[in-house]
């Protein structure tokens, strides 16, 4: 074979080869397309088809954005359909969840014009770790109109951040219901995870009807861009409001008795004798609601706690007293009513009564004289009552005396209520792990000893010895119909006549108190005292409540009811430290009684 042919085959064998490699090559790009459109296909067939609602799901997310609308708490009335508890709207500042890491930078820029107290930031650190439902935190409560005109204006520089509003408790007299109405604050352990900045009643009206007043959230949706810019409000479901409440607090009484108590510690009550329905409940000092209501910061809280006059006790219910010469129209009433005691029985007060190797002394130095029963209530003598304590058992008067609400709670409609103590011979072993003393029994007859009283048990006690009735005390509900004392009326009325002359005859001890129009008012006047009065200091005379240090002043106490011929008010008033019932209390109760009578 010739050169040339052998070239010609090799060239040939060379081009079949490299044909051959560019078919296989083809093939195998072929098939590699093939697999790959098969691949990408089948990826777009498994996340649009088969993963659909999946990645659906996901892109909403992604695009829209869900915020947790709380509920308006409900309002509350007075009796006379005048707002005490309503809601105010609150401008607040939120971030996207998913940016929380923009919320330190974000806060650094808006400071200048933004005020970030330092509640303001550890409510930030908060809610920066809560895990409710919100895709919002909330970095700024209660913007002011100039916070907002800046925001509004800047906006465009802060693309995350949403002006949102709440509606949140405002009390329209921040001090003069504050103890009755309570107030609303944050109780994680309590709230559902998805409502972690859901407010409840903390104490109070707020507290006691807290799940008719709560409501039920609602939520808003957002759309945003890829960005993650809010565009627009897609839909919403609106918040259920909390019901409304109506109170038998009179706002102007109520009022009255916060200006008579101004710079005075103590406290106010007033029932209405037809229904029950406690139309005053005020507690001196008191404290701002509203800033517990905003969120009260720690500081301000530690305050409240360490004041020594402890302005956050509602002394009404809480507060215990003794409730000196006030009693002494149980021990009186028990007396006729149970040991048949003769009321026109006259006992000398010399100004003292020996028993046993102690003198008990009459708050009179010199003594009343002779007098029966009625001048002794009238006159407030202490003597008489020593005299006739000899004859009774602490056990009877205890058991007497729960008829009129002492030692136990009165069934009051809102929290935290105590039930003082009336003591006998049980209470004495238990408490004291001693027994009973005779001359203990002197001390309780007239108000003092081991015994404590809440002015709301006072106020009752007046309403249902004016009444005859089992009056039970309600802020809420009206109870028209009150089971009987099962006390002889004759007996009543002579209690009621000897309260009518304690205040409307020259000798009673609230002379200078009577009322000054038509209707008439009954009433008995009481020093509860809180010290001991040494036989050194009775001789050489008994330091005046004036040159006493502020703390061992007696306590002036008076409790009332008026009209006298159809008694609609039950009144008491006490004023700590600040001497006799008949110099401070009396006048105060006469004040707001008068006012009651007039307009109401």
């Amino acid at each position: 074979m010739t050169d040339s042919a052998i070239d010609s085959e090799v060239t040939m064998s060379r081009e079949v080869n490299f044909e051959k490699k560019i078919k296989r090559r083809a093939l195998i790009l072929g098939l590699s397309k093939t697999f790959f459109t098969f691949l990408v296909f089948g990826k777009l067939f498994y996340l649009q088809i088969l993963q659909k609602s999946k990645y659906g799901k996901l892109s909403d997310t992604n695009r829209i954005k869900l915020k947790i609308v709380y509920p308006e708490r409900g309002t509350i009335f007075d009796l006379y359909d005048k707002p005490i508890a309503s809601n105010r709207i609150d401008y607040q500042l939120s971030i996207f969840k998913d940016k929380k890491n923009l919320v330190h930078d974000y806060v650094k820029k808006l400071r200048g014009h933004i005020n970030f107290s330092e509640m303001d930031l550890e409510s930030i650190k908060n809610n920066l770790n809560e895990q409710d439902l919100s895709d919002f935190i909330t970095i700024k409560r209660n913007l002011s109109w100039n916070e907002l005109e800046f925001f509004e204006f800047m906006k465009n520089k802060f693309p995350f951040l949403i002006i949102t509003k709440e509606k949140v408790r405002n009390y329209e007299d921040d001090l003069i219901f504050s103890h009755v109405l309570g107030y609303v604050g944050f109780k994680k352990n309590v709230t559902k995870m998805k409502l972690s900045n859901l407010k409840v009643g903390i104490a109070g009206i707020e507290k006691k009807l807290d799940s008719k007043l709560l409501g039920k959230d609602g939520w808003i949706k957002f759309e945003t861009d890829s960005k993650g810019a809010v565009k627009k409000e897609l839909n919403k479901k609106y918040a259920v409001p909390g019901g409304n409440i109506k109170t038998n607090l009179i706002s102007e009484i109520q009022s009255k008795a916060s200006d008579e108590m101004r710079g005075i510690r103590g406290a106010v009550v007033m029932i209405n004798c037809h229904n029950g329905g406690v139309n005053c409940l005020y507690s001196s000092p008191s404290f701002n609601n509203n800033e517990f209501s905003d969120g009260v910061s720690l500081k301000k809280w530690n305050l409240l706690l360490a004041d020594e006059f402890n302005p956050l006790l509602n002394r009404c219910i809480a507060g215990l007293y003794s409730p000196g010469s006030t009693y002494k129209l149980v021990t009186a009433l028990h007396a006729i009513e149970n040991q048949k005691f003769n009321k026109n029985k006259k006992f000398l007060c010399s100004g003292h009564v020996s028993f046993g190797n102690r003198k008990f002394h009459c708050w009179k130095k010199e003594g009343h004289g002779y007098v029966n029963l009625h001048e002794a209530i009238k006159k407030s003598c202490d003597c008489y009552f020593y005299n006739l304590a000899r004859t009774l058992k602490i056990d009877d008067l205890a058991k007497f005396s729960s008829l009129f609400s002492y030692g136990q709670k009165t069934g009051i409609d809102i929290p935290n209520e105590l039930k003082g103590i009336m003591p006998n011979r049980e209470w004495k072993i238990k408490n004291r792990g001693e027994k009973w003393q005779k001359g203990e029994t002197l001390n309780t007859v007239i108000g003092q000893g081991f015994m404590l009283s809440t002015p709301l048990q006072i106020t009752l006690m007046t309403a249902r010895m004016a009444t005859g009735k089992k009056i039970i005390p309600s802020i809420i509900s009206n109870k028209n119909e009150f089971e009987n004392l099962n006390i002889n009326n004759k007996n009543l009325e002579f209690i009621k006549s000897s309260m009518f002359s304690v205040v409307n005859e020259s000798t009673g001890t609230a002379f200078n108190s009577k009322l000054s129009g038509y209707q008439k008012m009954a009433g008995k006047t009481g020093t509860s005292q809180v010290r001991r009065i040494s036989m050194e200091e009775r001789e050489d005379g008994v330091i005046k409540n004036e040159e006493l240090n502020y703390k061992l002043r007696d306590h002036s106490i008076f409790t009332c009811f008026a009209p006298f011929d159809n008694p609609k008010y039950s009144l008491s008033v006490i004023a700590e430290h600040m001497g006799s019932g008949s110099k401070v209390a009396a006048p105060i109760a006469k004040r707001i009684m008068e006012l009651a009578l007039k307009k109401y």
